[in-house]
């Protein structure tokens, strides 16, 4: 997850990435349970999919229009992903934070409009779900990545979402210890003073 905030390219290849996960083939389709990661399978491979994508694309490997066109095949993907196996039970919120923050992710690397996707829409539910996740401490300390991607795509007016996003990353410091949430949210005031988001490259976050 390393890459997805940094300029480097994920340690392995798109069809490695494909490979590892095709090794949690059920039945009923890719599952891995939630202690290996908090992010559903397919979901997590949109992820790889489209920070490859945009790697190749930065470095001129593909086309701007090639890049754009399949940039737009994933986020249709990831938007008309079938969560319904998890959406019966009470991990619905965290799954569908996920959802939008991947798409949130794929219009803020190619800058798409915000109607492709209705970027307006996609943070009101990232904040309305994350509040109901509030009380739930477990699931909430697994929104990180999501939540940090809606950070990076909030306007100058958006005062109290950004105090929301100090706090809760405040809160993950202090529960878990580690530097990373203190990084994310130093990173995101660094963003919204600058609406410079080139900043990332410089950054050693881990998710």
């Amino acid at each position: 997850m390393g890459a997805t905030t940094s300029s480097r390219m994920p340690h392995l290849k798109p069809e490695h990435v494909k490979a590892a996960l095709n090794k949690f083939k059920t039945p009923s389709g890719r599952k891995w349970g939630f202690d290996v990661f908090d992010c559903p399978i397919d979901l997590f491979e949109y992820i790889a999919d489209i920070t490859v994508l945009h790697k190749l694309h930065i470095s001129s490997q593909i086309s701007s229009d090639e890049a754009l066109r399949k940039a737009i095949v994933l986020g249709n993907a990831a938007w008309t992903w079938n969560g319904s196996d998890f959406l019966s039970d009470r991990r619905g919120d965290m799954i569908e934070i996920w959802r939008r923050g991947v798409l949130l992710y794929l219009v803020r690397l190619f800058q798409l409009s915000e109607e492709t996707f209705d970027t307006s829409d996609l943070l009101d539910d990232v904040f309305r779900r994350a509040e109901r996740l509030s009380s739930e401490t477990n699931r909430k300390f697994s929104t990180s990545w999501p939540l940090f991607q809606a950070g990076l795509g909030l306007h100058q007016e958006d005062h109290e979402r950004k105090q929301s996003l100090r706090k809760e990353f405040a809160t993950h410091f202090a529960t878990l210890g580690c530097c990373n949430p203190k990084l994310a949210i130093d990173v995101l005031e660094q963003v919204w003073q600058t609406g410079d988001t080139k900043i990332l490259d410089s950054q050693k976050l881990l998710f």
